[in-house]
């Protein structure tokens, strides 16, 4: 397989996937004298540790252009569900404060594509921005700083797809090994930056996303529990931590060994496929995703061995991440795959992907007609050679 990789972890930095329903805006602060704790101090306090679970960002904006109407959208990701906030800069008050249940990575934006998106961390904080005609300005911080340090190469990745394009569609598989090259130095030194920065600041506003930032490559998530626990209270209890919880969770359960769990989700033919109505096959389980470039890669190689072993006790039922319908069936019809197609759309929030912990694809189980996980994150090689093992006996 070859080393290059736009999966689910890179693409997903640009802007980054790790927000809930908007819970209004603080307009009362809890002032507690220390020195004279009161009855009513002591009954506050519950709710004390209950705000403190809450995250805000204020934005005041400033426009230099000319157009006479220009609204600025903000948007963000949380455990797989996307917010999109707005301000309106006809507005006299041009600010806008929001309530966030944890920090979260952004992207503020206007409509006019001259004027380039800016990149940003919300995180109990006050943006203040100047749109001008190119470009949304920000004044400097030591979050936003942290934030842009961590996040440089997803700068530098857009600036290469244009060749990644024109590279996969002649077919040049020598200009996409150097290219690999590149995306794989680059990644490299996302995870060599965000575990530094984890080990140093596992207090920060940051740690939660400089965390995922580097264990969103682990192939197996249970390895990543150690770390998990290091992170402040109010990450582990954030959607996103509940989120990474539950997919180590379902990592541990679904080692080598262990009994598959079973599942049920709908297919793109639109009907409810279980895994129970396998039982008795040798069967692959196959996590991919339409804009994975490495499980596209690997489709033809599994084409040929499904068709070599598909009439030998042999089926493959694959799980997309992806949370577009179109995208996905395309994807199926382009690449010719005719086995069980799976999905309910949620993106890397997939319900069976949460269930055997899949934190990034391409990932797969091998299941036995026992019900018993065999292999797991098998190479198209790896899994060739096993089923000849077992099948041609």
């Amino acid at each position: 397989m070859m080393a290059f990789s736009l999966s689910i972890s890179e693409l997903s930095f640009a802007s980054f996937r790790l927000p809930l329903t908007n819970f209004g805006t603080i307009n009362n602060q809890i002032n507690i004298k220390m020195k004279r704790i009161t009855l009513l101090s002591l009954l506050l306090l519950p709710f004390i540790g209950f705000a403190q679970k809450s995250f805000f960002y204020t934005l005041n904006a400033s426009q230099k252009t000319n157009e006479k109407t220009i609204k600025l959208f903000i948007d963000y990701e949380i455990a797989g569900i996307k917010f999109k906030d707005s301000l309106s800069l006809n507005d006299k008050k041009k600010s806008l404060t929001k309530t966030l249940r944890q920090p979260v990575a952004a992207t503020i934006y206007t409509k006019n594509n001259k004027i380039q998106p800016l990149s940003v961390f919300l995180a109990n904080n006050t943006l203040n921005l100047e749109v001008t005609e190119k470009s949304i300005s920000i004044h400097k911080s030591k979050l936003q700083d942290d934030f842009l340090f961590l996040t440089v190469n997803d700068r530098i990745r857009p600036s290469y797809f244009p060749l990644y394009d024109k590279l996969s569609s002649t077919k040049d598989t020598i200009g996409l090994k150097k290219l690999g090259v590149i995306f794989d130095s680059l990644k490299n030194d996302d995870i060599q930056k965000s575990i530094k920065y984890f080990k140093a600041n596992k207090a920060s506003l940051l740690s939660l996303f400089s965390f995922n930032r580097y264990t969103t490559f682990y192939a197996d998530y249970s390895k990543v529990e150690n770390e998990f626990n290091q992170l402040p209270e109010w990450a582990k209890s954030s959607p996103d931590g509940q989120s990474i919880l539950a997919k180590i969770n379902g990592a541990k359960s679904t080692q080598v060994g262990t009994i598959a769990k079973y599942f049920s989700q709908k297919s793109s033919k639109g009907k409810n496929v279980s895994l129970k109505s396998f039982d008795g096959k040798y069967i692959l389980l196959d996590f991919w995703a339409s804009w994975c470039a490495p499980c596209r890669k690997e489709h033809p190689n599994l084409i040929k061995i499904y068709e070599e072993f598909k009439d030998n006790n042999f089926d493959i039922i694959s799980i997309s991440l992806d949370s577009e319908i179109g995208n996905w069936q395309k994807a199926i019809i382009k690449d010719q795959l005719t086995w069980t197609q799976l999905s309910d759309l949620k993106g890397s929030q997939n319900d069976i992907a949460l269930q055997y912990g899949v934190q990034s694809v391409p990932a797969n189980f091998l299941i036995n007609p026992k019900g018993i996980i065999i292999g797991k994150n098998l190479s198209t090689e790896q899994l060739n050679e096993k089923l000849k093992e077992i099948l041609e006996k």
